[in-house]
């Protein structure tokens, strides 16, 4: 029972307060980077045309996308769509069934929606993230009990297993309040424009199939990016490759079984050979003896 209300209550419920807010979220977000600096930070509603719109604002500093509703194609690392209900699910799984988390998992869910920040490359731009931290601090209130701050920046380089093995970058999970709705957590990414440039090129791809559950699950919204595409057709090819090598491993099983019975057989046949050469002895000793 509480696990049906987990997934098929409470998620669809989170989902559909995530579109209601979600454009309080974009303005909240605007007013934070732009209140104290000026307009330096630049909105991208549509991250596939983000160069036409720096273009147009070559001054930029920063510029922030925030995810259209759910439906919308997502992109590589810097599509942050709301999650849809079937990975919100999975997610509400892997929280509320631990021994270390209590019911609903839907109460784990930090980042029902999601934004980036992208700081300009260059000499200020360690006091331009700084300035994007201190803003959102600030905007939405975060401290110990009300969001949290990751700051892979700090961890960078530090050999310590897997745990700080990430590209530098800032992750906070903030608490959206509007009037007439539930509290909603948001989680903010913020990125250093040629880190993440390489972080793309680099690594999200082999994310997204380790991830990924299957070669069929490497696709979202029922749409596939065309790096995607490759990496899914190339998979196939290699699932492909594996069964011929299976069936060829199969036909070798079975005539190595057909090799290991004809090797017993002609065993046999020794054995039998042997006996009628230790009879032919013994008469021939006993005829010795005559």
């Amino acid at each position: 029972m509480k696990k049906h209300v987990d997934e098929e209550v409470l998620v669809p419920l989170i989902v559909g307060v995530a579109s209601e807010v979600l454009q309080d979220f974009k303005e909240q977000l605007g007013k934070a980077l732009n209140g104290d600096c000026g307009d330096d930070a630049v909105c991208v509603d549509d991250k596939e045309h983000v160069q036409t719109v720096l273009q147009e604002n070559q001054n930029w500093q920063r510029w922030f996308t925030v995810a259209k509703v759910k439906g919308a194609p997502r992109m590589k690392a810097k599509t942050k769509d709301i999650k849809d209900a079937t990975r919100m699910k999975a997610k509400t799984k892997e929280y509320a069934y631990s021994e270390e988390k209590s019911w609903p998992g839907s109460e784990y869910l930090g980042d029902c929606l999601r934004a980036m920040i992208v700081c300009r490359g260059g000499k200020e731009s360690g006091d331009t993230i700084y300035q994007t931290w201190l803003q959102l601090e600030k905007a939405f209130g975060i401290k110990k009990g009300n969001g949290r701050l990751k700051n892979n920046f700090a961890t960078a380089g530090i050999l310590e297993g897997d745990k700080h093995q990430k590209p530098p970058d800032m992750l906070m999970n903030v608490i959206l309040n509007v009037e007439g709705c539930m509290a909603m957590p948001a989680e903010i990414q913020v990125h250093h424009e040629n880190i993440l440039d390489l972080k793309e090129s680099k690594t999200h791809l082999l994310y997204e199939i380790y991830r990924a559950e299957s070669i069929n699950s490497l696709q979202d919204s029922g749409q596939t990016s065309n790096d995607t595409k490759i990496i899914k057709k190339i998979l196939e090819e290699k699932v492909k490759v594996m069964e011929e090598k299976d069936k060829v491993l199969e036909e070798n099983a079975k005539v190595i079984e057909e090799n290991a019975k004809v090797i017993e057989e002609n065993a046999k046949v020794m054995e039998e050979k042997d006996k009628v050469i230790e009879e032919n002895a013994k008469v021939m000793e006993e005829n010795s003896k005559v």
